[in-house]
């Protein structure tokens, strides 16, 4: 029985290395060495990909690399039919009360987030079959510089995000008064689908991203397995 088709489906449907290794009966070794076998085949499935897409939106959401002092960002860039076009991680340095402790223990940390947004929108320029009409995205300031580089002539929307009072009378009130309407609905929906479906994006949970390619390959693996990759 060939177990590479079950194993990326168990990857990703929420499931970890070590247990997709106890569900298929396979030592964490073999189950470890077989995710990294999907490198080869997703790099020669992401030379032909092609969407469409009349808008874009994309954003960023965070994770950790095995600690909370050591955090990551992943750009996430989908057209309006749900589809993700191109995912990356990039470093970036902690923030807050943990930044002291962080730079201390690890050193400084580098800040990746603009040049793998460039990735990012380089990766969905090659992949695109036609000229969107609209991208949509949060009011982040380093965001229009970077669309106008790569799309001058299309529109761009940014939207400012609602603050934790806001998000706390809606949720006071959604049984009772209807939410309102999220323009960037898209994109924040995707992102909470790879918190469910990507085990090492899980919050409060002891699966963590202990190397970041490996992280970056199991996004990919995600675009490619929505694109109907063979395996």
């Amino acid at each position: 029985m060939d177990l590479n088709p079950l194993f990326a489906k168990l990857l990703v449907e929420g499931n970890s290395i070590r247990g997709i290794s106890r569900i298929l009966g396979l030592t964490y070794y073999n189950t470890y060495k077989k995710f990294l076998w999907f490198k080869g085949l997703v790099e020669e499935h992401k030379k032909s990909p092609r969407f469409s897409a009349n808008e874009i939106q994309f954003d960023e959401m965070e994770s950790i690399h095995h600690t909370k002092c050591k955090p990551l960002s992943l750009i996430v860039v989908l057209n309006e039919r749900y589809q993700l076009m191109s995912a990356k991680v990039a470093e970036i340095p902690a923030k807050g009360r943990l930044a002291e402790f962080s730079r201390r223990k690890y050193g400084p940390r580098k800040n990746e987030r603009e040049q793998k947004l460039n990735e990012a929108f380089k990766e969905v320029t090659d992949y695109l079959t036609n000229s969107p009409l609209q991208i949509k995205s949060d009011a982040h300031p380093v965001y229009r510089k970077i669309v106008n580089f790569y799309f001058p002539d299309c529109l761009y929307r940014q939207f400012v995000r609602k603050n934790k009072k806001d998000k706390l009378r809606e949720r006071m009130h959604e049984k009772i008064n209807k939410k309102r309407y999220d323009p960037i609905f898209v994109v924040n929906h995707k992102c909470a689908v790879l918190r469910d479906r990507v085990k090492r994006l899980v919050r409060r949970s002891w699966c963590t991203t202990k190397k970041v390619e490996n992280l970056q390959l199991h996004l990919d693996l995600v675009i490619c397995m929505q694109s109907g990759m063979k395996i």
